[in-house]
């Protein structure tokens, strides 16, 4: 099938193709019921604009886009910092468009198709989105690269952390320390990072020889209600099943399980011990501090920009791994401790 052009979203839209270049141009002089119109059309049959003739025709090829699930996530700030490191020793201006729903992008996409200031793309997602835009505007010349979304099925370049040795490292670390009760506070099992921390845990209890405990399993939303709710759950266990330790699927998780077995009057490190993942930096100052895996956030950044760069520029090398998986480790602090000897 014929690529589309914008003579052809005009005829489908019933409107000018001075219009529709007014649209893709970002103008004022449109109405955001015409704006809508011919965003619609072009998302219902796929239109990619020509991102690198668009910002040549402009004049605009320095700018750099980053699409970010909201400015207050806690690692926003380090990734950002990464990519503002390299960045800021080139020719290239970074422009941001923010989305405040974790699972649509399509907002912010829409305003980067509408804009076509963008020379490249750096999308920061570690849920399981709906690629198929995003993989649509590289291949309609806009290079494109996601940082944290690795489980994602894309042939998108993708740069992220290492979440299986993330959670086999924590489930070595408690399992070293004479655990064999450990209860996993998951995240949606939708999202492929959590799967993957769970891997990483259930190699490290297989490894150690001892038996998964569905019942020490427990998913949860993003919901600190819910997070509550799961932990109360595992303290109503008999005493023989109830867990010694617990790892959590990110650091502010693990805040809320720290918060709910305080108000339980149940001592951390001494009656359980706790393990985040992520080492945002309020772990180091929460009391207990927390003992958690580290992300590489900063690094993180920095190789997706080396990467868009290196494709903006033509000098990617040959061969290039198009996914770059960086390496986890585990921050030991004041939330673990040997299990308790009455186990």
């Amino acid at each position: 099938m014929a690529k589309l052009t914008i003579r052809d979203i005009a005829r489908l839209s019933g409107l000018s193709k001075s219009t529709v270049s007014l649209v893709l141009n970002d103008s004022p002089k449109v109405d955001p019921e015409t704006r809508r119109r011919v965003l619609a059309v072009m998302r219902r049959h796929n239109y990619v604009p020509s991102f690198a003739a668009t910002a040549l025709a402009k004049g605009n090829t320095g700018l750099i886009g980053m699409i970010v699930p909201g400015l207050t996530w806690r690692f926003m700030a380090n990734i950002n910092y990464g990519v503002a490191k390299v960045v800021e020793d080139t020719k290239y201006e970074i422009v941001l468009f923010t989305s405040t729903n974790e699972r649509d992008y399509g907002g912010a996409i829409d305003r980067v198709m509408s804009s076509g200031l963008c020379a490249g793309l750096i999308v920061v997602t570690h849920d399981q989105q709906p690629l198929d835009r995003l993989v649509e505007l590289h291949r309609g010349g806009l290079a494109t690269v996601l940082v944290d979304t690795l489980g994602a099925v894309s042939d998108l370049p993708a740069v992220g952390a290492d979440n299986h040795t993330g959670g086999l490292l924590a489930g070595r670390h408690l399992l070293g320390l004479g655990h064999r009760r450990i209860a996993s506070i998951l995240g949606p099992l939708d999202h492929p990072y959590v799967q993957e921390r769970r891997r990483g845990l259930r190699d490290a209890l297989n490894e150690a020889g001892v038996e998964i405990d569905p019942a020490l399993e427990v998913d949860t939303s993003f919901q600190e209600e819910l997070i509550r709710s799961r932990v109360r759950e595992l303290l109503r266990l008999p005493a023989d099943r109830r867990p010694t330790a617990l790892f959590a699927y990110h650091d502010s998780a693990a805040f809320t399980v720290l918060d709910e077995l305080a108000e339980a009057g149940v001592r951390v490190p001494e009656v359980m011990s706790v393990v985040g993942f992520n080492d945002i930096d309020a772990a180091a100052h929460v009391r207990p501090a927390l003992t958690t895996v580290r992300q590489p956030f900063s690094d993180m950044g920095r190789r997706a920009a080396d990467i868009l760069l290196a494709a903006l520029d033509g000098t990617e090398p040959d061969g290039a791994s198009s996914r770059i998986v960086l390496p986890t480790e585990l921050i030991v602090r004041d939330s673990t401790a040997p299990a308790p000897a009455d186990l």
